[in-house]
Parts: C-alpha cells; sequence; structure tokens
C-alpha cells in the first residue's frame, strides 16, 4: 500500500517550517498534527507548542506530562511504570505506555466549544 500511495516525509524544523507546511493541508481537510516522545529532542519544547497550538485544526501527542500538561491536574498513573499522556488540543486524556502497551483513560472529550462529546 504504501508503494500505491506513498507519504510524503519532509526533512525541516519543527517549529520554523511546521505552519508553512500545514498550509499546504487541502482547503476541506481536517489537519491534524501527531507526534509522541519527540519534545525532549527540541531545544526550545515551548516554542513548538507555541507553534503548533496556533495552527487551525487539531493536535494530538503522546508526551511526557511534564512537557504537555501545562500545569493541569492529572490523577495518578495507573501504575508505578513509566506513562505518557495522550492528550488532544492540550486537553490530557489518558496514561499510555509505549508501542500502545496500554492505554488508561481518564478525560472527557469536548468539542471546540466546550460542548462535551459522548
Amino acid at each position: 500500500m504504501a508503494r500505491k500511495d506513498p507519504p510524503l516525509l519532509v526533512r525541516g524544523d519543527a517549529v520554523t517550517d511546521l505552519p508553512a507546511l500545514a498550509a499546504q493541508a487541502p482547503a476541506n481537510a481536517t489537519l491534524v498534527v501527531y507526534h509522541t516522545s519527540m519534545l525532549y529532542q527540541l531545544a526550545d519544547p515551548q516554542a513548538f507548542l507555541d507553534t503548533v497550538r496556533a495552527l487551525p485544526g487539531h493536535w494530538v501527542a503522546v508526551e511526557s506530562p511534564t512537557l504537555v500538561n501545562a500545569g493541569q491536574e492529572l490523577p495518578s498513573p495507573p501504575s508505578e511504570a513509566l506513562h505518557n499522556v495522550l492528550t488532544l488540543d492540550g486537553e490530557p486524556l489518558a496514561w499510555v505506555r509505549g508501542h500502545g502497551e496500554s492505554l488508561t483513560w481518564f478525560g472527557t472529550l469536548r468539542s471546540r466549544d466546550g460542548q462535551r462529546i459522548h
């Protein structure tokens, strides 16, 4: 399948090149920026967070809670094992373990206008 419809791979800077890349998304599509365990590799993680929050569409992240949490109170992780937190548009939703090992949901999905999604 990948040979028939190869993904677009772009080498660039996660902060300075992301807005221009995002602008290439089709007008009738919903832009989704997704990343997992990459913020710790950036020289300035906050600059990336500011950039991605300013984009239209949605932002899905699986990162260390200290990097994406922005001071929100989180429930305790389900065990002493290392957990990251899954967020949608900056809202913490679940504790996750690497490579899909486990997911423990604790959040509430909300629409952009704040309405709870069931």
